[in-house]
């Protein structure tokens, strides 16, 4: 055998024995080993939060996704499945997590630019902050059914696009466009009580 062949048949074998023992990993959390989970926390734990924190420049926010995606994995081990190595699976899973982060972190801007809109403008005496609100409900309920519901899931619920379209059984671009049509029906609503 040429030294060639036996480099290529070593690394083979060590390639497999490599999947074996993470195998027997994944195995061993999917039946509640500890052991076996805290090693992997361990080896990818600060790895994770550092590629976290590429994606949402914040180390608390990293943190609290590397650790919310490990309870996940924790309390779903049972139905656990890999299909690829557990490395790739645990990178994907931190960057959706982090991707969901980022479009949640958006939709509560656009709930802040809205609320700033509607509310600290007003500068009417006799339109009191109770009153208002339940003006701005009131209108609410009166949205076309569909555009209704979805503002409703988005802003009181805080659902992301993508958990909405899910729900519902539409599309993230349909989401968006009824979230956009509610929020210009309502400040045409409240025009009257903005500033000119």
């Amino acid at each position: 055998m040429r030294h060639e062949e036996k480099t290529n048949k070593l690394w083979q074998n060590l390639q497999e024995a490599v999947q074996d023992t993470e195998q027997q990993i994944i195995e061993g959390i999917r039946q509640g080993n500890e052991a076996c989970f805290q090693q992997v926390f361990d080896t990818y734990y600060e790895k994770l939060c550092d590629f976290a924190f590429t994606i949402l420049r914040d180390m608390d926010e990293a943190e609290d996704a590397v650790q919310s995606m490990f309870l996940k994995v924790w309390e779903k081990r049972e139905g656990l499945m890999i299909t690829h190595t557990l490395k790739s699976y645990l990178y994907r899973s931190i960057h959706n997590a982090c991707i969901n982060l980022l479009e949640h972190r958006h939709i509560k801007q656009k709930h802040v630019e809205f609320s700033n809109y509607t509310l600290s403008d007003i500068q009417q005496p006799d339109v009191f902050p109770a009153e208002l609100e339940a003006n701005i409900l009131a209108a609410i309920e009166r949205l076309p059914e569909q555009c209704k519901i979805i503002f409703k899931l988005s802003r009181y619920e805080e659902l992301r696009y993508s958990e909405i379209a899910e729900r519902l059984g539409i599309s993230v671009n349909t989401v968006e466009n009824q979230v956009s049509k509610a929020l210009k029906i309502l400040r045409a609503q409240f025009i009257d009580v903005l500033p000119s």
